[in-house]
């Protein structure tokens, strides 16, 4: 089971090598005499991750939360935030059924899950909200006509004359027409592709390589956390065969060419919306703070989450690509051992450091 996720500008590259990495190890699958000797997923991410394709997602927008084909791991309504007083409406809404007012769908992306729960594979149970994943909706933000600034999605007008930036943006009334204002809306910054689980179709996994773009803050938490849902036995895919199955091994892929961000802003969110919702909604488990101390935050929760990775016996390799602000120490200790962790210094070495990790894998396979 395998694993390629990775956020950044060195597509042409990634997307060569991640090709013939997959091309190497069908080759190696090939020779083996059990069926389906091979399964890959892929998940890109920058500041979110795009769960859901759009082909999969017309019976998802729906006026309410028990509507036909909405599965249970996703909440519409944000109860979590909800019984946190932390949501980002005034009053319990649907997302999805706010979508549909405005005549948008979804595009697939969603939000990180409250902590603990944002770095465990925890399957998610409508009895508990906050295991739940709440699907992406990007707040419009007051009227920047009206002298709010910075603004950085504002799409609909807020039907109110408050001074109040937060009745403003809060105000679910105002969710009644189109969006305007261009690329604006309530999918602002879902534009990274989809990502692909589990899946022994080759062309599948070349074409989703293909389709990588380069996009937004890196969160690599999120992108993470979404590559051990995949390999998971657990829901919300449950693609994952048990843990301990014998001759079968996990291995997670890890590449990034940037450090964790969450930018802030001088306005009263100190954010923009992304994965981690606004950071007053304390998903990172802080409601501000500097930019060091939001990168600081969101280093240990990654480090906390290669640690419950590992201790599922998941193998885990992780790719630093031209990165040179900060430190590799972080990315070096996230993997199962030293030898793998590669750091790459140009994007043109990419495959040879996936021509690596495949003889790598085999060896592991031939150890098992």
């Amino acid at each position: 089971h395998l694993l390629t996720v990775m956020a950044g500008n060195k597509i042409a590259n990634l997307k060569t090598a991640g090709k013939n990495l997959v091309d190497t190890l069908s080759a190696a699958a090939a020779r083996v005499a059990e069926p389906n000797p091979i399964k890959i997923s892929v998940v890109p991410f920058s500041q979110a991750v795009r769960v859901q394709s759009t082909t999969a997602l017309t019976s998802y927008v729906t006026a309410t939360h028990s509507g036909p084909g909405i599965p249970t791991w996703l909440d519409p309504q944000g109860r979590a935030h909800v019984a946190n007083g932390r949501d980002t409406f005034d009053v319990q809404s649907d997302r999805f059924g706010l979508m549909k007012q405005m005549g948008v769908s979804w595009n697939g992306c969603v939000e990180s899950r409250q902590q603990p729960y944002d770095i465990q594979e925890t399957a998610p149970d409508e009895a508990t909200p906050a295991t739940q994943f709440v699907p992406y909706f990007a707040p419009d933000e007051p009227d920047s006509a009206d002298g709010f600034w910075p603004v950085y999605n504002d799409y609909r007008d807020d039907g109110t004359g408050s001074s109040s930036w937060s009745t403003r943006q809060k105000r679910s009334a105002k969710y009644s027409g189109a969006p305007s204002g261009g690329s604006a809306g309530p999918n602002l910054g879902c534009d990274m592709a989809p990502m692909l689980r589990l899946s022994t179709n080759m062309t599948s996994v070349k074409a989703t390589i293909d389709a990588f773009v380069a996009t937004g803050n890196t969160n690599i938490p999120m992108g993470l956390v979404w590559g051990w849902h995949t390999l998971s036995p657990n829901a919300p895919f449950a693609d994952g065969v048990a843990y301990g199955t014998p001759k079968v091994r996990k291995i997670i892929i890890l590449m990034t060419d940037g450090q964790n961000t969450s930018s802030v802003t001088s306005n009263t969110n100190q954010s923009t919306y992304s994965g981690l919702g606004y950071i007053w909604q304390n998903l990172l488990g802080m409601t501000s703070g500097s930019s060091a101390a939001r990168t600081t935050r969101m280093d240990e929760r990654l480090s906390a989450l290669c640690s419950n990775i590992k201790a599922r016996d998941i193998t885990i390799y992780t790719v630093r690509v031209e990165d040179t602000s900060g430190s590799s120490t972080l990315l070096r200790n996230c993997a199962s051992s030293p030898d793998k962790f590669y750091d790459v210094q140009t994007a043109s070495q990419l495959n040879a450091t996936f021509e690596a990790i495949a003889g790598s894998i085999d060896d592991l396979r031939i150890s098992k």
